[in-house]
């Protein structure tokens, strides 16, 4: 069967869906999780992933709506390796927050591994944990980046923006950044992970 394309409709629907699932991702931390998921260079299974948004619930999942699941991490693959991915044009603090959270869930364990590679050069390193630094930064909190502001003394929402604008750009090159920093490891060949 065909994968639908994934709608502002089908959007809504998932939205709506997971908002009545107890201990389930919002759709932003969904969509988050699922680019992190599909940057990394060891690749979880479609069970294993949903299994993370929708804790307890993949077994009795309607096909519908796994189908949505499916139309959703197949557009945000086809924007991380061939058209380039896209933040919402306009912000939101509350979207920032949901979508920086997932993408720490998906992503902390292989930056982690790759982070602890003897064999990573420090730029390699240094550029991943600014990339990492970068696009999880809304999870660390309003009162948290309220703070960084005033350090900066910089506006909240100046600060915020300044932000959004470069979670964008390194959104952009990240699963190119992980493929290079990866290969770097000594972990990782074109085959998969060395174990």
């Amino acid at each position: 069967m065909q994968l639908p394309q994934f709608t502002e409709l089908h959007a809504t629907q998932l939205s709506t869906f997971l908002d009545t699932q107890p201990e389930a991702m919002t759709l932003s931390q969904s969509q988050g999780y699922l680019f992190g998921v599909i940057c990394s260079p060891e690749p979880l299974d479609v069970h294993e992933w949903i299994a993370q948004i929708l804790p307890n619930t993949t077994d009795n999942l309607d096909e519908e709506v796994l189908f949505l699941f499916m139309a959703l991490y197949h557009q945000i693959s086809e924007q991380v390796f061939e058209i380039g991915y896209k933040l919402p044009t306009q912000y939101s603090f509350d979207f920032c927050k949901s979508w920086s959270e997932g993408f720490l869930t998906a992503t902390t364990t292989y930056t982690q591994k790759l982070l602890t590679s003897e064999q990573l050069e420090a730029e390699y390193k240094d550029a991943l944990e600014s990339a990492q630094a970068t696009l999880s930064f809304f999870a660390l909190g309003e009162d948290a980046i309220t703070t960084i502001a005033a350090q900066n003394n910089l506006g909240l929402q100046s600060l915020c923006l300044q932000q959004y604008e470069l979670m964008g750009d390194f959104a952009l090159g990240f699963a190119e950044l992980i493929e290079i920093v990866a290969l770097n490891s000594d972990l990782y060949t074109d085959e998969g992970w060395d174990e």
